[in-house]
């Protein structure tokens, strides 16, 4: 590549196009509009994403797309920026951008790929998130006329190809189970490429985003659209699974997470709680809420059966667990409005009558294993490293809540 000095952002910007599009030159350079290139927004020196160079109102689209997590300080600069390119001052107020000079034998590009899927070419603007074991770019994908298509993820490795697969699969499974309590996307294309997974699916664009809380139906319909079982901790599919994943991990040293199960089923063991099918990243970041009913996107982690109300204890603590060290916040979010958010959810839906104090505690550390799992399985993919923190976290958390469960007290109401 060529140009003025990169940042790292910029170098995976430009490792992730020189995949999308093989055996192609990256450059980078000033660019005032073409197909053939796209434009660093919000600039080459922190780029946070690319968009079309050929058509404005495609490349504003892109930078707008409406979550429940959302506020004004967060929304406010993509509003602004998005404006700035569908005026038209997009080469003046981000002249940076990045262009693509194909070799005579280069094989399909993904825009190659699309377009012939689509029968028409194509206008991509993407991103690739932040370093993580499961990051991918996600293209928005328009028209030449500038009209949206939807969206595009596509795997480049073992574990972004299964995500994909997975998120393809699990929305035509849900395409008319779970119609009246949420709205997901629908699937308009699912192939490969290049031996990569691709999935092409509908974009979600409320008309007007609501402010709303916690979608404790949304939540509950999940559950429901896997049957729903009630069992014993140490007899359910869910712990032999978790067990059967984490057993190589046992012939390793310093890795504890299997002898956390094994506590955890010896202090919950005998509680019956139910299992059903959780979303798997159930956040506001991953959802819109709208007049009738919320839009649920980000489909790859999908699963059942889990605990029941795992999703909302991810809803209310995912973000307050990733603050590495801080057990004061994690065990007031954990106690406090993760506990509330299950017995709600579950005596609101009629999953569980009158819940006791140690099923929802068997809830909150069965998520806090779930999730632990996750993010150690993660960690151990060539790509894993930035999890891998997360996870030895996790397993602190774990401990400490089965430490304080078993404190004098801890089991009454």
């Amino acid at each position: 590549m060529s140009g003025p000095r990169t940042s790292p952002m910029l170098e995976d910007l430009v490792a992730t196009l020189e995949c999308l599009f093989p055996e192609t030159e990256v450059g980078l350079s000033r660019v005032s509009s073409g197909d053939s290139s796209f434009r660093l927004v919000p600039g080459r020196r922190h780029p946070r994403m690319l968009v079309t160079a050929g058509h404005r109102s495609a490349a504003a689209g892109s930078l707008v797309r409406p979550s429940a997590g959302d506020t004004f300080r967060s929304s406010a600069p993509r509003q602004l920026l998005s404006a700035v390119l569908a005026s038209g001052l997009g080469p003046v107020a981000m002249p940076y951008g990045l262009t693509l000079r194909k070799g005579p034998d280069a094989p399909d590009s993904i825009a190659d790929y699309l377009a012939g899927v689509l029968g028409h070419p194509v206008l991509l603007s993407l991103t690739v998130g932040s370093a993580r074991a499961n990051r991918k770019p996600i293209l928005n994908v328009h028209s030449p006329s500038g009209a949206e298509i939807g969206f595009a993820k596509v795997g480049l490795n073992a574990l972004t190809n299964q995500l994909v697969d997975r998120e393809s699969e699990v929305l035509g499974q849900l395409a008319n189970a779970t119609a009246g309590a949420f709205t997901l996307p629908h699937a308009i294309h699912a192939g490969s490429w290049q031996g990569n997974s691709v999935l092409l699916m509908s974009a979600l664009r409320p008309g007007k985003p609501r402010r709303g809380g916690i979608p404790h139906e949304a939540a509950a319909a999940i559950i429901k659209s896997s049957p729903v079982s009630h069992v014993a901790i140490a007899g359910s599919p869910w712990l032999a699974q978790l067990e059967a994943q984490l057993a190589p991990l046992r012939k390793q040293s310093g890795n504890e997470l299997p002898y956390l199960v094994d506590r955890y089923r010896q202090d919950f063991g005998d509680v019956e709680i139910p299992f059903g099918a959780w979303h798997g990243d159930f956040g506001p970041w991953n959802l819109a809420h709208t007049a009738a009913v919320p839009m649920i996107w980000d489909w790859e982690r999908y699963a059942h059966p889990v605990p029941a109300g795992a999703d909302v204890v991810h809803y209310t603590a995912h973000q307050k667990l990733r603050l590495r060290g801080d057990y004061i916040a994690a065990r007031e979010i954990l106690e406090g409005a993760s506990y509330s958010a299950v017995v709600k959810t579950l005596s609101d839906s009629s999953l569980l009558e009158d819940p006791d104090p140690q099923q929802i505690r068997a809830i909150v550390v069965g998520y806090l294993l779930t999730i632990a799992t996750r993010f150690t399985l993660d960690g151990l993919s060539p790509t894993g490293a930035p999890v891998r923190a997360l996870a030895a976290w996790h397993h602190r958390l774990i401990f400490d809540q089965l430490h304080r469960n078993s404190l004098p007290g801890s089991r009454k109401k």
